[in-house]
């Protein structure tokens, strides 16, 4: 897809790009980064209008994340009881997360925006746990202003290396994704050191946030 992209021009190329980065957050296996990466260096081709090209990745990022906390709002609840979400994210997890929502919504959300494993849960879970859109959108808002201009300024500046930009992104997100886990597992382990030992509630039932 990314060669398509690539290889594209004009009204086609802006329609693919956003179509990318939405169906990145839905799911689809191109990762956003390497997208913005690629709209970058298309600017410096001159194969599309660098400031356009810019909005246009802007927008479809918040869109793409917009779309995954509406999809956790509509599902409410329930949404924590759903097998799939289940098999990703055990009870603990889940209210590690909600305990962040609560103590540090921006840290947390500027976080999720930029690591790819905790981006989906995270703001489902802001949509589930009924995070005040305006809140939400304003911290998302921010952080997409650090992505967006980041990746596309990285797929820009180093055009002519772009295979080798590609490779060290992947490297870079591995580790990202390495030093991640070691970060939830220590958070995991200092939570379970200040629980008492009881019955952990469900998430389901607690009320929603009020932030």
């Amino acid at each position: 897809m990314l060669d398509l992209l690539l290889s594209s021009h004009g009204l086609f190329a802006y329609v693919l790009l956003f179509s990318l980065l939405l169906g990145s957050s839905l799911g689809l296996p191109v990762p956003e980064d390497l997208t913005l990466i690629a709209a970058g260096l298309m600017c410096h081709l001159d194969q599309v209008h660098t400031w356009l090209m810019a909005v246009l990745c802007y927008l479809g990022v918040l869109a793409g994340d917009l779309i995954i906390y509406r999809i956790g709002w509509l599902a409410g609840p329930t949404l924590f009881r759903k097998q799939w979400f289940r098999r990703h994210l055990t009870t603990q997890r889940l209210h590690l997360i909600r305990e962040n929502l609560h103590k540090r919504t921006i840290f947390t959300i500027l976080i999720a925006r930029h690591l790819f494993y905790l981006r989906t849960a995270t703001f489902l879970m802001c949509g589930a746990v009924r995070l005040p859109f305006g809140r939400f959108f304003l911290i998302d808002a921010c952080a997409a202003l650090i992505t967006v201009p980041v990746m596309m300024g990285i797929g820009y500046l180093f055009a002519d290396n772009y295979p080798a930009i590609m490779a060290g992104v992947r490297q870079i997100k591995f580790a990202l994704l390495g030093a991640g886990l070691v970060v939830i597992l220590f958070i995991v382990w200092r939570y379970q050191r200040r629980q008492p030992c009881s019955e952990e509630p469900d998430p389901s039932s607690e009320e929603p946030l009020d932030l």
